[in-house]
């Protein structure tokens, strides 16, 4: 077995023995176990993933063992890049050099503000990819399961963290998008958000383009 990185956090050494058993039990090549289950006493799920190109479901006996499959495609993607940084693997896993684009991030923000407005108290696993590529392109290091989970942490309320996009965004899309084409896709979404403003998640994205938007004008 070969420990990934496991950086600041404590890894559970009982933990290690039960992970390289289920992973044992795989008869896929390149297979790991990461998040809270390896550092954390109490915790709901086993993260396994496996690489493979198979379709075949994986199933395992153990009741908290939780088999998501990763295709070869997806070794470029900072979800993965960010997996692998802390995890229990079989073998030294494959990576592909990191393809990410703020197109990317931009879609992950659609998604990610609905969905946290809808659950507000409920959002830590659904912000995941939100906090994850924020991070990233605001200061370039990708962040292992342990580190994000710290990070979500420092929200108390889902209030902290539309302060915190309202921050960080506008300033990311102006230090690392084009001008012109920073102009012509915000302006786009700004008047698809504008017809929408009747729902929080739309009129928030609509106040976040125009921000940027704004940003344009007086620079």
């Amino acid at each position: 077995m070969i420990i990934y990185n496991p950086g600041s956090q404590q890894l559970i050494q009982e933990r290690l023995e039960l992970a390289e058993e289920l992973l044992n039990q795989i008869s896929a090549k390149y297979c790991f176990i990461t998040g809270s289950f390896l550092y954390k006493e109490h915790y709901q799920d086993i993260d396994i993933f496996v690489v493979t190109r198979s379709k075949k479901e994986i199933k395992l006996s153990h009741p908290q063992a939780k088999v998501t499959i990763l295709d070869f495609n997806d070794l470029s993607s900072l979800f993965y890049h960010a997996l692998i940084k802390s995890c229990l693997a079989t073998t030294f896993l494959p990576v592909k050099p990191l393809k990410v684009t703020l197109s990317d991030y931009w879609h992950i923000i659609n998604e990610a503000i609905p969905t946290l407005l809808n659950q507000k108290n409920r959002y830590h696993k659904d912000i995941r990819f939100l906090i994850l590529y924020t991070e990233y392109f605001k200061s370039g290091i990708i962040l292992d399961t342990f580190q994000l989970d710290f990070k979500i942490k420092e929200f108390k309320i889902y209030q902290d963290i539309l302060r915190y996009l309202e921050k960080n965004i506008p300033e990311l899309m102006h230090k690392k998008m084009e001008r012109s084409y920073l102009k012509r896709f915000f302006y786009t979404q700004a008047g698809y958000y504008a017809d929408l403003q009747e729902y929080p998640a739309q009129r928030f994205l609509y106040d976040l383009t125009h921000r940027i938007t704004r940003g344009i004008s007086n620079g």
